[in-house]
């Protein structure tokens, strides 16, 4: 897919190429933010008998032990039991780290610019409303709320130290694609 950029497009020259960014910059751009959590889940289950358009999905992540429960929307971003997704969990999405984001015009490209949520295909803004700590098993349970779409994610304590009840967070979500 191509895009024209600038007066005078007609120029071969002008145009540049639109889509994914190659995996290098993808990464550096990735490894250069600030990330509260981030980790590799597979998706266990689906339960989308609720509501229409929205399901929740039960993921467990391979690496670390790691358990989230989210709400999503399954017609805008389909997934299924055993897709693998990237989550990462973050207070701040804008490029330049000393700039809050506080209504939803900030979030306009034209106006924020290249920014971490275009590495991602799924991105919710959200509340934090509650946090379990159980210092006795060093486990943690954040709850948090994009828009009446919930999140319980369980952890170590210290990888949601970070979490503070009432923080504003962004959740990014991509799938992986299996080797």
């Amino acid at each position: 897919r191509l895009v024209a950029s600038g007066i005078g497009a007609a120029s071969p020259r002008l145009w540049r190429p639109v889509g994914p960014r190659s995996r290098g910059a993808m990464e550096d751009a990735i490894t250069q933010h600030h990330f509260m959590f981030e980790d590799t889940f597979k998706v266990k289950t689906i339960d989308d008998s609720r509501f229409e358009r929205a399901g929740r999905i039960d993921c467990e992540s391979e690496s670390f032990g790691n358990n989230l429960e989210l709400d999503i929307n399954h017609i805008i971003y389909p997934l299924g039991p055993g897709d693998q997704i990237q989550v990462a969990i973050t207070d701040n999405v804008s490029p330049n780290r000393e700039r809050r984001l506080s209504n939803a015009y900030d979030h306009d490209k034209r106006l924020l610019g290249p920014s971490i949520m275009d590495h991602f295909e799924y991105v919710m803004y959200g509340k934090i409303y509650k946090k379990e700590d159980d210092r006795k098993d060093k486990r943690a349970i954040v709850h948090a709320s994009f828009g009446g779409l919930l999140m319980k994610l369980r952890s170590d304590s210290v990888q949601l130290a970070e979490f503070h009840v009432p923080n504003a967070i962004y959740i990014l979500i991509r799938k992986v694609q299996a080797d």
